[in-house]
């Protein structure tokens, strides 16, 4: 049974798992929409929501984790600088998944734009 299991493995293991996110959250915080397939955006968009409800805080401590975390300078700036001010009125749901009507042509996957609101 699934009850209670909302982490997707992604059929990865876990310090697998946490770099791809990694990979795939600081690539949305520079490039502002990215497309990828339906599974990661889901994980994505939850993993992405925690990350950005933790940076409104703005405290010390949680961007250095995120600076460690992200490991380009280029968008912790850009984070903390353009994406965050944008989030602070808002409660929740900092991300947007929008399912594409086509797949992919390789191999059949449905595929989603993953974007900030």
């Amino acid at each position: 049974m699934r009850h209670r299991k909302k982490i997707g493995k992604l059929g990865r293991t876990k310090s697998h798992r946490e770099a791809t996110l990694n990979n795939l959250f600081c690539a949305l915080i520079l490039n502002e929409s990215i497309k990828t397939t339906k599974s990661k955006a889901r994980a994505l968009k939850r993993f992405v929501d925690r990350k950005i409800a933790r940076a409104i805080k703005e405290d010390l401590s949680i961007k250095r984790k995120l600076r460690s975390e992200l490991g380009s300078s280029k968008a912790y700036y850009k984070l903390f600088e353009t994406i965050v001010p944008q989030c602070k009125d808002r409660s929740g749901g900092y991300v947007r998944v929008v399912d594409l009507s086509t797949s992919r042509r390789g191999d059949g996957t449905v595929e989603s734009i993953v974007e900030f609101v």
